[in-house]
């Protein structure tokens, strides 16, 4: 009869725990949307933790150019698979196939190492004037992609942070918006 109780008892605490894992991936792991399919003219908002699959995504398909404008860039040797260095990984991959990448950041709060990194691995990058503050978040890709939001390349903005961006497919737009950015790179 004891075994017969434990075995009941075995069995509920089983369940509960399945029941919790499967809740606890409808309602947190869930929420991430995966990337979708962008065309001309389009808009998505992309929020919180769905902004790393959209970048990766869209930077994975880069055939041409990205330009980027950043407050902040971090850079985790000690954590290599992190999101953050999985970014800036794929920045280096594209430079490395021969496609231009350059990134304006600010002085405030990039760190060096993050840039020397970078440098040394074929992105070219540069600091705005130390009379502005930078702080846009802007990439451009293949000059018709365009983001732009409130989302530094860190482990508390990328993957704890509410934060709010949009991706925009629309050459007119990634057209502007290079131009802002040539007039800032022009500019140092």
């Amino acid at each position: 009869m004891e075994s017969g109780k434990i075995l009941i008892m075995s069995a509920i605490f089983i369940s509960g725990l399945a029941v919790g894992l499967l809740c606890s991936y409808y309602f947190f792991i869930s929420s991430v949307t995966y990337p979708v399919e962008i065309g001309p003219d389009q808009i998505i908002p992309v929020t919180d933790q769905n902004y790393f699959p959209y970048v990766h995504k869209i930077l994975s398909e880069a055939n041409d150019s990205v330009h980027m404008i950043i407050f902040d860039v971090k850079y985790y040797p000690d954590f290599p698979d992190s999101l953050e260095n999985v970014l800036l990984d794929d920045l280096i991959r594209l430079a490395k196939n021969g496609i231009k990448v350059k990134v304006i950041t600010d002085q405030y709060l990039t760190e060096k190492p993050v840039l020397t990194y970078l440098r040394e691995n074929g992105i070219e990058i540069k600091y705005d004037t130390q009379d502005r503050t930078t702080h846009s978040k802007l990439i451009i890709i293949d000059r018709k992609y365009v983001f732009v939001g409130s989302t530094n390349w860190g482990f508390y903005s990328i993957e704890k942070n509410h934060e709010a961006n949009v991706l925009v497919y629309s050459k007119k737009l990634a057209e502007q918006f290079l131009n802002y950015f040539n007039g800032i790179w022009n500019e140092n």
